[in-house]
């Protein structure tokens, strides 16, 4: 209300705030033809959804209010006006492409391409069992290794998955399982990544690039 007001009486804003209609009015609008560039969309959604920077938490209303001091600092009262419907534009935009994607992620089926059996690596836990599997979902795929009857581990004691090819040892992700001795990981495999076999072992902590610990389970 106040800058519909404003522009009654100050002949410079009102003058640019028609130049920008006409340029406004001009742009396409049809969002189904626009490939936003990945930067852009990096860059936007890094502003709405980045709740965790190395200053602190800080809620949206506030990284808004940044925004929009920045925007008054460097634009006339109706250029920012301008900037800031723009910047809204493309913001939901962004959101709306994330939730594409995320849906097409969702009705992408997926396969269990191999099953393999973990026990015991010793009579000390002989009831420790589990199995592992290649799952792929579209081009991307995912070994999860669930295994039971684990140990409990004490301090800073992790348990540590290792994927085994022609004798070498490749770290494959840590763990610490439940009250119950179950334990769940996932890891993302690079493409045309192979391994001939999975060993589990308890490490003292989590900074093992070789096991260090007794091997407790594999396949």
């Amino acid at each position: 209300m106040a800058f519909v007001e404003h522009l009654k009486y100050c002949a410079d804003c009102k003058k640019e705030y028609q130049e920008l209609s006409q340029a406004w009015h001009a742009l396409p609008f049809d969002y189904t033809e626009i490939e936003v560039p990945e930067s852009l969309k990096g860059e936007v959604m890094g502003f709405v959804l980045d709740h965790n920077r190395k200053s602190g938490a800080e809620t949206f209303m506030v990284k808004m209010s940044k925004l929009a001091m920045m925007l008054k600092n460097q634009f006339t009262p109706v250029s920012t006006s301008i900037v800031a419907v723009l910047l809204l534009a493309f913001i939901a935009l962004g959101i709306a492409n994330v939730e594409g994607n995320n849906r097409h992620a969702e009705n992408t089926p997926i396969e269990i391409l191999t099953a393999i059996s973990l026990k015991a690596a010793n009579q000390s836990h002989p009831g420790t069992n589990g199995i592992a599997y290649i799952i792929q979902q579209g081009s991307e795929k995912n070994l999860v290794v669930q295994i039971h009857e684990l140990p409990g581990v004490e301090g800073t004691q992790v348990y540590q998955v290792w994927l085994l090819k022609n004798g070498s040892r490749e770290n494959g992700g840590i763990f610490k399982p439940d009250e119950h001795g179950s334990g769940i990981l996932t890891l993302q495999l690079a493409k045309g990544q192979t391994f001939d076999q999975i060993g589990i072992t308890a490490e003292p902590d989590a900074n093992s690039s070789q096991p260090r610990g007794k091997k407790i389970a594999g396949s």
